[in-house]
């Protein structure tokens, strides 16, 4: 069991790299999804097999992250985290987990439940270093149901990130925020 836990991200991501292969050979390709489905986690196209650092999202490059009314700030406690988070290794990420929103801070939000997808949740808020740095931040150690977090967000998730996103929410009619600050509530 332990050889099929190590040889099958290796197969994964063969199959992702032959496929995306094939597709650029095919001049009427249509561009792949921004959800990564549960049975089909892989790294991007342009990743490579070791990580280096994370690319500059094209949001990042030609336009501010957030104007003073773009965000939303929720008070909130993590219900759900399906099923696990993928290491860090191979390639960035962000992961959709869902919340229940216990209080509003700042912004407009109708409804309980909310879904916030995390830059590299694996990763302590503080402790990231690549290009992600400047629109992640905060005192988060890890994420874990039932933590409380106060946390400003951001959406479409694309204004800040447009590469893999682990979305095991995908069928959900719920709008998916980014977190750009997440820290510990009381």
């Amino acid at each position: 069991m332990k050889h099929l836990t190590t040889v099958l991200p290796a197969l994964l991501l063969c199959a992702f790299l032959f496929s995306t292969t094939c597709a650029q050979t095919d001049s009427a390709a249509v561009p792949a999804k921004k959800a990564v489905p549960k049975a089909a986690k892989t790294a991007p196209a342009s990743s490579s097999t070791k990580k280096e650092s994370a690319p500059v999202p094209a949001a990042a490059k030609s336009a501010p992250v957030a104007k003073t009314g773009d965000t939303l700030v929720v008070v909130a406690r993590i219900t759900e985290i399906a099923g696990k988070f993928a290491p860090n290794d191979l390639y960035n990420y962000v992961y959709i987990m869902k919340y229940r929103i216990l209080s509003l801070v700042k912004g407009a939000y109708k409804g309980q439940d909310i879904l916030i997808g995390h830059y590299n949740p694996l990763i302590p808020r503080g402790q990231i270093k690549d290009n992600m740095k400047k629109f992640v931040s905060g005192n988060v150690e890890k994420f874990e149901v039932g933590a409380k977090q106060k946390i400003t967000l951001i959406a479409p998730i694309d204004k800040v990130w447009k590469d893999a996103v682990d979305d095991e929410y995908s069928d959900s009619e719920l709008e998916k925020y980014f977190a750009l600050k997440t820290d510990v509530a009381q």
